[in-house]
């Protein structure tokens, strides 16, 4: 018996001695080879050479052709990772951290244009090190796609980030988003037949104002979310509301995300006028507001020309019965004429 091993997987084999120098095949890696003379060592496995991999270069060692495949130069790593990570930054800030940050993709933008500059940067000097190597290392086309890549991404992301920062720098000011709101209600009211709107999200669905001017500029609060208090069911035609009636006002929102430095609240009234009252002064002026308010409501729901009803008075407690006096006695009748003696 003949015993050898694969000159590929080193899987020992046992064959008959009748079968010495034929062609046999590994059963556990199927390399074709020549079964050696009893004493011989076996031959190299006569395998297909398959096509280079890229960036791989063909030397002799020893006789035979070796494929040596070069290190991937680790600046072209680095540059890929920049750019990855400027993708996933971009996408965090713009979808992921939409719902906690107030401008998101200014955000995201910001974070993409400087992984992609650095990724961009990064690959410059890998190009030209690859170049140098003379075929010791490899990767010139990740650098070339990288040099090109990072730098269309940066373009990308300067835009969206310039375009989030003139938003944030030409944004309205409270007082302006209020009388926004003063002139999108009286414009709603004149097609309504004097009547406000139920929500300030009726007057953004039909386009008399944008998302954002629901959102004061001074809250820590997504823009587009609305932070203004409003006060429905107005109707400007009706006389019983006074033009220093309260309308829209920015002081319910907790104060964590309260961002006013001067610590004043504004409010729009029905006669066109932002004031402002300082917290000390907000609670007192609400609750006059709200007893205003309950007034005008007590008599819009009384019919015309009805009087106020008034509560019955209690009823009075019941006095004992007086007691009877006894009828005086009946005179006796005068005698007659006749009778006298």
């Amino acid at each position: 018996m003949i015993r050898f091993h694969c000159p590929k997987c080193e899987s020992e084999m046992e064959v008959d001695e009748s079968f010495a120098g034929r062609g046999a095949r590994c059963p556990t890696c199927g390399t074709n080879m020549k079964v050696p003379k009893k004493g011989e060592a076996p031959p190299p496995a006569a395998t297909k050479a398959g096509p280079p991999r890229p960036g791989s270069a063909t030397v002799k060692v020893d006789g035979q052709q070796v494929e040596i495949v070069p290190p991937l130069e680790t600046m072209v790593v680095m540059s890929m990772v920049f750019l990855g990570a400027a993708v996933l930054g971009l996408l965090t800030g713009g979808v992921l951290l939409g719902s906690t940050l107030r401008y998101p993709w200014t955000f995201g933008g910001f974070l993409g244009m400087v992984l992609a500059l650095m990724g961009t940067l990064t690959a410059l000097p890998a190009y030209h090190n690859i170049r140098r190597s003379r075929g010791r290392k490899r990767g010139r086309l990740h650098a070339q796609v990288c040099m090109g890549g990072g730098g269309g991404l940066f373009l990308i992301c300067t835009v969206i980030f310039l375009v989030g920062l003139a938003q944030i720098l030409n944004r309205a000011t409270c007082e302006e988003n209020l009388k926004r709101i003063d002139i999108a209600l009286w414009a709603y009211a004149e097609k309504h037949n004097g009547a406000f709107p139920q929500s300030l999200k009726m007057l953004v669905e039909e386009k008399y104002i944008s998302p954002e001017t629901v959102t004061c500029p001074a809250y820590n609060i997504r823009i587009g979310e609305q932070s203004y208090q409003y006060v429905p069911d107005i109707n400007v035609k009706n006389p019983l509301f006074p033009p220093d009636m309260m309308v829209v006002s920015d002081g319910e929102v907790p104060p964590p995300n309260r961002g006013h430095e001067d610590g004043y609240v504004r409010v729009l009234l029905l006669n066109h006028q932002v004031v402002m009252k300082s917290d000390a002064e907000w609670a007192a002026y609400k609750k006059a507001q709200g007893e205003k308010w309950n007034d005008i409501l007590n008599k819009i729901r009384r019919p015309a020309g009805a009087k106020k009803e008034e509560p019955p008075p209690p009823p009075k407690e019941q006095e004992a019965p007086a007691p009877a006096t006894p009828a005086p006695p009946a005179p006796a009748p005068a005698p007659a004429p006749g009778d006298a003696k």
